[in-house]
């Protein structure tokens, strides 16, 4: 699987990575994010996987060059490593999984945790 976004957009994303932890470096009085920041990859939209089987092989893919194993749950397929408060991560959640979220959404307006009127 190759990553579809030209070499200049990834060079342009680490030099923009560099310039804001040197921003941060050089004003101590700006705050930074109490836990962290994550960078998200998301293969269906950031790699040119074309299906969900190819981003999930892409994550798998991820996975193995971050030397992390992939966890497979309820139909999110994650690659994450942590470097301390900063952490790199592949994400795939499939259609099943996002079609079970909405049919348990669908009900979302219908329930009401008020006590019923004149109660």
């Amino acid at each position: 699987m190759t990553h579809n976004m030209p070499a200049a957009h990834r060079e342009r994303l680490i030099a923009d990575l560099r310039g804001l932890a040197d921003l941060l470096d050089k004003n101590p009085h700006l705050p930074v994010p109490k836990y962290g920041v994550r960078v998200s990859v998301h293969p269906r939209y950031d790699t040119d996987a074309t299906s969900e089987a190819e981003a999930i092989a892409e994550v798998e893919r991820i996975a193995a060059l971050l030397g992390v194993a992939t966890r497979a749950e309820d139909g999110q397929h994650v690659a994450w490593a942590d470097f301390g408060t900063v952490s790199y991560e592949a994400v795939v959640v499939t259609q099943a999984a996002m079609d079970r979220r909405n049919a348990r959404d669908s009900y979302r307006d219908c329930i009401s945790t008020d006590p019923p009127m004149g109660a």
